[in-house]
């Protein structure tokens, strides 16, 4: 096991007067995979890896171009014969080792580095310690947890330099131009700020009123029991989809109802509301074979509610959805697409009213909207 990164922005110990010890980083997740990626960034980093490194053709790191891919054997502490490796210089103060996956050969290059005078960082503090600009960090933080194919597209189009590029043409104009193009960002930072984490959507409504069936059927697979007793779902059951792209966290939720019947359905039930309250969206499913016409069903109680009725297999006769709601069946799969379609424009309606505002430069954290709001009242030249 290699030593654990120090939670540091670099390594504050020296290796001379005024240098800084090469930090180490496992750059690919912890776990078993084809490959690994041991990053080295630091002056000194080619003449550290040269002490391991063993270039087939002999020429040592540290006087190959910038670019230069390199393929030898890796020596570390406990192997003699040593382990293929690539090593990618990316400049005279960053090398990519490139190792079999699993844990044990990083590990070994990792140890071996620090033994050799290097450091151990986590990988945020060593994307900080190798430089580039303070977008590009945060764009790479948030796409190794980014919500959905979509988030990934957006944060990879930030991380190329559009939010960067966007910033500094609007510092350099004149504050009396400046506001339609904040104005702009701003718009794209309320889908931005969700890049990291998956939208919440939440089906609620009677007991027996069909949520954990039209949760499977969203899912694809029997997520959620499903059964012909009232009140079966007593917890909220948790599963991750991704529509169109988009991540989404989809949580069914006890049925309410008047007569309940203990603590834990009780229980239950306090939990479907709190989570209600902190959806994103609330699905308010009506069985369609209740519901005496069109004035049986339950009309939005507000724009943060979509109205879904389901069974519409039980129905004889067509059943029309109430406004702006949506008819399915579980069973014949009737309307659910539609219903898919309905959730990804209720959350993020900008991705089919306003597609280009998504395709250009988005702000994804808090530091970036403030940024934004301090580009809108710059402060006043000082006097001479």
């Amino acid at each position: 096991m290699p030593p654990q990164p120090l939670e540091t922005d670099t390594a504050t110990a020296s290796a001379g007067p005024n240098a800084r010890p090469v930090a180490v980083a496992l750059l690919t997740p912890p776990g078993r995979g084809a490959l690994a990626v041991v990053g080295l960034t630091g002056a000194g980093c080619c003449d550290l890896a040269d002490r391991r490194f063993r270039p087939r053709g002999g020429t040592p790191l540290a006087r190959r171009p910038a670019g230069a891919i390199a393929f030898g054997s890796w020596q570390s502490l406990a192997e003699a014969a040593g382990e293929d490796v690539v090593v990618v210089k990316r400049t005279d103060e960053q090398l990519e080792v490139h190792c079999h996956g699993g844990e044990a050969a990083a590990a070994a290059v990792i140890d071996s580095l620090v033994t050799a005078g290097g450091i151990c960082v986590s990988w945020p503090a060593w994307l900080k310690a190798a430089g580039g600009g303070e977008i590009e960090r945060e764009a790479l933080a948030a796409l190794a947890v980014a919500a959905g194919p979509q988030a990934a597209r957006i944060l990879c189009r930030q991380l190329a330099g559009s939010l960067a590029e966007e910033l500094h043409r609007i510092g350099s104009l004149p504050a009396a131009d400046r506001q339609p193009l904040i104005d702009r960002l701003l718009r794209a930072a309320r889908v931005g700020l969700r890049l990291s984490r998956p939208w919440r959507v939440v089906l609620a409504g009677e007991v027996n009123a069909g949520k954990s069936s039209l949760a499977n059927a969203l899912v694809g697979s029997g997520r959620c029991l499903v059964s012909a007793e009232p009140g079966t779902t007593r917890d909220l059951v948790s599963s991750r989809i991704v529509l169109d792209g988009w991540e989404i966290e989809l949580i069914d939720t006890a049925g309410a109802r008047a007569a309940v019947r203990g603590a834990t359905e009780r229980a239950g039930i306090k939990r479907a509301a709190d989570a209600q309250r902190e959806a994103d969206l609330v699905l308010r499913v009506v069985p369609g074979d209740d519901a005496n016409g069109l004035g049986g069903f339950a009309s939005p109680a507000s724009d943060r509610e979509l109205v879904v009725v389901t069974k519409a297999d039980l129905i004889g006769q067509s059943l029309q959805p109430p406004p702006g709601g949506i008819v399915t069946s579980a069973v014949t799969g009737q309307g659910i697409d539609e219903l898919a379609e309905a959730i990804i424009a209720r959350l993020i309606p900008e991705a089919s009213t306003d597609p280009d505002l998504l395709r250009g430069p988005v702000p994804f954290t808090p530091r970036q909207v403030a940024v934004i709001h301090r580009l809108a009242t710059p402060e006043p030249a000082p006097r001479a």
